[in-house]
């Protein structure tokens, strides 16, 4: 526990994103960033471990563990076992002598039902938080990554999560238009792993297929020559008799694997642009786009954009915890407001 066993905070930031989950305390900074993953014991269903340690048991699990990663796509994937990681990560950062209920501000996508919504405001209460408000993650990636609001001008986020991403044109510090699609980086492994299944006849496990994405995917090829390509080899288990086969695949092989899902994503944004109103294409014409999340890591996925779309990308210094600083961002500009 460290650090964070002598530390509460009434105000917390949470981004609750399908592969990682930040928590920001106003004084603090960041609190917590752990995997969204969580391990149960199957018939007492005592947690186990969450974040890092539960991460480690997926795949790999014993009889009587279940490991589970409550948020898929960016929304509740199942209420009992979200409501257990979030009292589990709560409880983390309080202090066991200080039971004063936590003010959360959550990051939910732009294109949320309100059922989602309802789904993740109810886990958070039933997890012993006091207040809960939601904010749309666009918004929340807009506010964490800097953006002035003062004036009328829009600007165009583009957060590439791992679960979803999320699309959104601001201004005046409010959302014009925001939608979120499901292609992002889950997607994105999942494009690995079904390439080699059908071009090796191999199954890859999750964490691999995230490996093979981090070391030889990239958006842009046509930065790289043929003296630029990487291979690397990977062991996965041969559908025709169950029996593990080391192969090597290229990072060419990987670039045309995630094209599908990079189209898509490009796909989105041109539409969000075109639907927009005259004035708020031409303010984007001139703000560009801020590309934020874990898929700005990806490389040449800002030439990619610029490339395609025809626009200036920028990328925050630190594009992973936009959407949780967005939120702790509204906490200080509200607790100003009210002083």
């Amino acid at each position: 526990m460290g650090i964070l066993s002598g530390f509460f905070s009434e105000d917390l930031a949470i981004d609750l994103g399908t592969v990682n989950t930040i928590v920001y305390a106003p004084t603090q900074g960041v609190v917590l960033n752990e995997p969204s993953v969580l391990a149960l014991h199957k018939y007492t269903r005592e947690v186990l471990s969450v974040g890092s340690q539960a991460l480690k048991l997926l795949g790999r699990e014993p009889n009587d563990t279940e490991v589970h990663r409550p948020i898929r796509r960016g929304a509740i994937d199942n209420f009992e076992i979200s409501q257990e990681f979030l009292r589990t990560l709560i409880s983390r950062v309080q202090h066991n002598d200080h039971p004063k209920r936590s003010h959360l501000v959550i990051g939910v996508p732009g294109s949320s039902t309100p059922l989602e919504r309802r789904s993740v405001r109810d886990a958070a209460r039933d997890a012993k938080a006091g207040r809960v408000d939601l904010l749309d993650e666009g918004l929340a990636a807009g506010l964490g990554a800097g953006l002035d609001f003062e004036d009328e001008q829009a600007h165009l986020i583009v957060d590439v999560g791992g679960g979803t991403t999320n699309i959104a044109i601001l201004a005046w510090g409010g959302v014009v238009s925001s939608v979120s699609i499901p292609a992002a980086g889950n997607a994105m492994d999942e494009a690995i792993r079904d390439y080699l299944r059908l071009r090796y006849s191999v199954q890859l496990g999750e964490r691999t297929a995230e490996q093979v994405k981090r070391e030889l995917g990239r958006a842009w090829d046509y930065k790289y020559g043929e003296a630029a390509q990487k291979e690397i080899e990977v062991v996965g288990k041969q559908l025709a008799n169950g029996t593990a086969l080391p192969i090597t695949i290229n990072s060419r092989e990987v670039s045309g694997a995630l094209e599908p899902v990079l189209s898509e994503i490009i796909s989105a944004v041109r539409r969000v642009i075109e639907d927009s109103k005259p004035e708020v294409t031409a303010d984007i014409f001139y703000s560009g786009v801020t590309l934020t999340g874990g898929g700005a890591l990806l490389s040449g996925m800002v030439e990619r954009l610029q490339n395609d779309l025809n626009l200036r990308v920028s990328v925050p210094e630190d594009p992973l915890t936009t959407v949780a600083l967005g939120p702790l961002r509204e906490l200080h500009e509200r607790a100003a407001g009210t002083s």
